[in-house]
């Protein structure tokens, strides 16, 4: 085991400092922090891409161009303004782009467009994806059972989508494949038949979602794919562009898992969400719960870390009475706000302890039904009990 002696994750607006036992071991990605800006990755991936021509070869001037940024991605905003900035200095109007981001809310819309504002790049269009509104989505193609599938209009219709995506374990929730369209920026509907075999656990299922994913991508004519790779802070370790099998390829190369130990062999797992407000999600939350259950033994114990200030609808759910089984039903079958999350948590917490640090109160976080941590003292107390401990840096990649 490696001696860890001091620990300082920083966790949005928190820098922890834990002192933790010999008995620790580290597991993270392999990535460390880019040196360079993010304009100047963003520039190195368009104009030397991966297989593919510099990316302002493929554009003409009156093409409609989509940037699909999905929830999660690390420095989102900056990189959205980064790739807004490059196409307009390459000849790309303004009012010829739009940001579609993948998530519904708010605040997320909010700061993007006030980061934009301030660099003089308000003339382009930002919205929302919501899964719920049937109005917004384009028909690509229907699943094997007849099941259609929706994408949102405005990557639909653009002559040229740019997806963005995060690239991240492939046991990790949630996870876009190459094209980074689905499930992200799906309908409802597709979402819930995506979420149903991630956590019914069929291995099959998956793999037919899996297909039929990179079908509508190929049916959308995409070409080019943008891949962020997570530094083990939480930052950004790489930004790739070009073919999306090559990118995705290298992608999940540079994203290798370090140390750990093998699996569920510890007793507890402290699953740090690093990086900055971006990362602050339910859904990182989720995920760093479920790769912490993957380390821990049968009687093993989960601490997730996070800057979590407020409850979300679907998350509210898990202080419901009703069946573990029943419950995750309810989830998945929901269209409130962070339901699939609640669902993965609800799934973990009815076999193991989760103990919680965030920004909510101990009456919230207790009310969900999980342990409320107040200070690194009470990890620092965990971490003297267990037999064996995982600290697991950026775990929500």
């Amino acid at each position: 085991m490696k001696n860890l002696a001091a620990y300082e994750p920083r966790i949005g607006t928190r820098n922890l400092v834990l002192q933790l036992p010999e008995n620790v071991s580290e597991l993270r990605v392999s990535g460390i922090a880019a040196e360079q800006p993010i304009d100047e990755l963003i520039t190195k991936a368009f104009d030397e891409p991966i297989d593919f021509p510099p990316l302002p070869l493929a554009l003409i001037d009156d093409d409609h161009i989509a940037i699909a940024i999905e929830d999660g991605v690390p420095d989102a905003n900056a990189i959205a303004c980064a790739v807004v900035r490059y196409l307009v200095e390459h000849g790309t109007r303004q009012e010829m782009i739009i940001v579609v981001l993948g998530s519904d809310n708010q605040d997320w819309r909010d700061r993007l467009v006030d980061d934009l504002k301030h660099q003089e790049l308000d003339g382009v269009k930002v919205i929302k994806h919501e899964p719920t509104h049937h109005d917004s989505h384009g028909y690509i193609a229907a699943s094997a059972s007849a099941d259609p599938i929706y994408i949102q209009r405005d990557l639909v219709e653009a002559e040229v989508v740019l997806p963005i995506y995060c690239i991240r374990t492939p046991d990790s929730p949630s996870a876009s494949d190459k094209y980074g369209m689905s499930p992200s920026f799906a309908d409802a509907t597709t979402q819930h038949r995506w979420n149903l075999a991630w956590l019914d656990d069929n291995v099959h299922h998956l793999h037919l979602q899996e297909k039929l994913s990179h079908e509508v991508g190929w049916l959308m004519g995409i070409p080019f794919a943008i891949a962020v790779v997570p530094a083990s802070d939480g930052s950004v370790s790489a930004i790739l562009g070009g073919n999306p099998d090559k990118v995705f390829q290298q992608a999940s190369e540079l994203l290798r898992p370090v140390g750990g130990g093998s699996v569920q062999e510890h007793s507890l797992a402290i699953a740090f969400v690093e990086g900055d407000w971006t990362q602050q999600s339910w859904m990182n939350v989720a995920r760093a719960a479920a790769h912490a259950d993957m380390q821990l033994n049968s009687n093993g114990s989960i601490v997730v870390c996070t800057d979590i200030k407020n409850l979300s609808a679907g998350i509210s759910q898990l202080g419901s009475d009703e069946s573990e089984e029943k419950l995750q039903r309810q989830l998945l079958n929901s269209d409130l706000e962070d339901a699939f999350a609640a669902a993965v948590l609800s799934s973990i917490k009815s076999k193991r302890s989760i103990y919680l640090m965030s920004q909510l109160r101990v009456n919230q976080v207790e009310g969900l039904g999980l342990a409320y941590l107040d200070s690194p003292l009470d990890i620092e107390r965990l971490c003297r009990e267990a037999e064996s401990v995982c600290v697991m840096r950026s775990s929500q990649f």
